[in-house]
Parts: C-alpha cells; sequence; structure tokens
C-alpha cells in the first residue's frame, strides 16, 4: 500500500492509504480513455477494473473520473492524481529494477509505439535478440496511422515508453536517439519527363502533383519544408497504395528509398533528389522526464544495435536502382 499526499483539495496532509495495483488500473484507464479498453490491456475483467476504480475513488474522496457520454475524461482531482500515481509507479518500477539487477536479471514490460514504415530496422531481429538475451523482457508494440507526431504526443503522455519516430528536435519532454537516415527519393512512371534524370532538383518538382502522406508524419514535414506546404494535396496513408497509384498515371510521389522496393518497383522508376533537405530519418523517442527502466533501456539498445549497419546516414547506394 502506498499514502499519497498532495492531492488537489488536500494539500500537504494525508488522505490515506491506496492500492498500489489501483493506481496501475488508474493509470491504465488514463491511457486508454475506457474502462472497458484498460481491463483488456491489464487482463482483467471489465467489472473488476470498475470496482477497483471505485474503490480508489472511495479511498481518496474523490471523483477521479467524469463518466458521461461514451468515453471518460479525467477530473481536476484525476489529473492531480495522474502525475502522483506516475511517480509513485516509477519508483516502484525502479525498485523492482534494482532487486532484479542484484539478481542478474532484467524483468518488466515494454509499451513500443511505431511508425507503419521503419526502414531497414528489422523488428522481428530485434524482438529475437531481446528475447534470446532478456527472456523477462516483454514488448507491446503499438503501430498507428498518427504518424511521428503521434508517437511523440504517445510518449509525453506516458502511453508508450520508446516510439520509433521520424520527428527531429528538439522536442518539449522527449530525448531522440538517432538510428539511421537514408535518402528520399522522386517516384514515377518510365515515360516520365524526369525519369531518365541521374538527379532531380526541388525545382525540378515544383510543378509536380505529388502523393504526401498525412498531416503528423515525418515524411509530411519533410516534402512541405522542401516544396512547400498545401492545403491541396492528396494525402495517401500508404505506400504500397502510392505505388500503385504512381503505376496508373495519377500523380507522382516522394519516399523513403526503403519504402518501395521488390514487387512494389514493377513499373516505375526511383530518381535521386538533389537536395539535403530530403532525407528521411529514423530516431528512438524516450521520455526526458521519466526515470528509463531496465527493461526499455534493454529494448533501446537492441534498436541502436540493430540500426548500427546502416547509419548513421545510408549511402547512396540504398536508392532501389542506383549502383
Amino acid at each position: 500500500m502506498k499514502q499519497i499526499h498532495g492531492l488537489a483539495g488536500a494539500a500537504q496532509r494525508s488522505i490515506g492509504y491506496v492500492e498500489i495495483r489501483d493506481l496501475e488500473y488508474f493509470l491504465a484507464c488514463c491511457n486508454a480513455r475506457s474502462f472497458a479498453e484498460a481491463a483488456r490491456r491489464v487482463h482483467i475483467v471489465s467489472s473488476a477494473m470498475s470496482c477497483a476504480i471505485a474503490r480508489l475513488e472511495q479511498d481518496l474522496g474523490a471523483l477521479l473520473f467524469d463518466r458521461a457520454g461514451g468515453r471518460i475524461t479525467l477530473t481536476e482531482q484525476g489529473e492531480a492524481l495522474q502525475l502522483a500515481a506516475r511517480r509513485v509507479m516509477s519508483a516502484v518500477q525502479a525498485a523492482k529494477d534494482e532487486v532484479a539487477e542484484a539478481s542478474g536479471q532484467v524483468r518488466g514490460t515494454v509499451v513500443l509505439g511505431s511508425t507503419l514504415h521503419t526502414g531497414r530496422l528489422d523488428l522481428a531481429a530485434v524482438f529475437s535478440q531481446i528475447r534470446e538475451h532478456h527472456p523477462g523482457v516483454v514488448v507491446q508494440l503499438r503501430q498507428s496511422q498518427a504518424g511521428s507526431a503521434g508517437m511523440v504526443a504517445g510518449i509525453r503522455d506516458a502511453s508508450l515508453d520508446i516510439a520509433l519516430t521520424a520527428s527531429t528536435g528538439p522536442l518539449r519532454g522527449v530525448v531522440l536517439h538517432p538510428l539511421f537516415t537514408e535518402p528520399m527519393v522522386f517516384i514515377c512512371r518510365p515515360c516520365h519527363r524526369l525519369s531518365r534524370r541521374s538527379r532531380v532538383s526541388v525545382a525540378d518538382l515544383r510543378e509536380e502533383m505529388i502523393l504526401r502522406p498525412p498531416p503528423g508524419w515525418g515524411t509530411r514535414t519533410i516534402i512541405d519544408a522542401a516544396l512547400g506546404a498545401t492545403d491541396s494535396a492528396f494525402e495517401v496513408g500508404n505506400y504500397a497504395l502510392m505505388a500503385r497509384l504512381v503505376q496508373a498515371g495519377f500523380a507522382t510521389t516522394l519516399v523513403p528509398a526503403s519504402a518501395v522496393s521488390g514487387d512494389m518497383l514493377a513499373g516505375l522508376r526511383t530518381v535521386p533528389i538533389d537536395d539535403s533537405r530530403l532525407c528521411w530519418s529514423l530516431s528512438a523517442a524516450v521520455s526526458a522526464d521519466r526515470r528509463m527502466t531496465a527493461a526499455t533501456q534493454v529494448l533501446l539498445d537492441a534498436l541502436t544495435e540493430g540500426s548500427a549497419g546502416y547509419g548513421p546516414e545510408l549511402e547512396r547506394s540504398a536508392v532501389p536502382g542506383v549502383t
């Protein structure tokens, strides 16, 4: 059990004892914004989650969630508890890490957020390495169409422990560990006016109809910075679909060199771009405000090692069809 101090409305005085497990469940609800989804994530039934939150509210003498509508939202008291609960759970995990380290072991669950495209980083190999050397570490992968901006938001709100992102720093409350950088390429049909060029410039591309990823994606930020932002771009969040649209003559596009390969390149030309701004970088993001657990450090080390052969910057030979 843990005694909580300083909750809003009860500053500088004790408001009683609560179960650490209830704080864990409370934070799961904060992240999921749903009792049912939070229960699923921590592997308990919904009724048990509801009882745990009700017990916590009774112990603290405060309503923690507004239950109006289909989703739950934190009350002012709930927001205050969220900060305190994170500190408590961080201290609990630190204690577990120290005990495990004394025993020569690392245990724990790490929530890894990832963009849909990770370049030449082989996550399957990374996970296999962790399973072999640290069987007590469990990785939970969360992929999202929200792009790099969504990954950074997950680090800030503590729903993710570590995230693979194409965002570039500095970022408030986030530390970026660069993994590698690769060039972006121009994708067009063989009959396109630029298809035979050895390289194209940004000036060559200004009149092109270029498919762009949705806002929030790292590649969208890069393209907008080089070519100028636009509200009228066709937005596609799937590289395979982008390739098919280019094959059909619908438009052209710019993508990381590793994003379109193999059968996806059938009937297409890739042309290098002569502009250093049009490079795509992948980094591992962690919180600047929360202590990294030993399990999170294991995953970060594995991601760094898994990227070691590629960087920090891939050479021109990384571009498909270019030697």
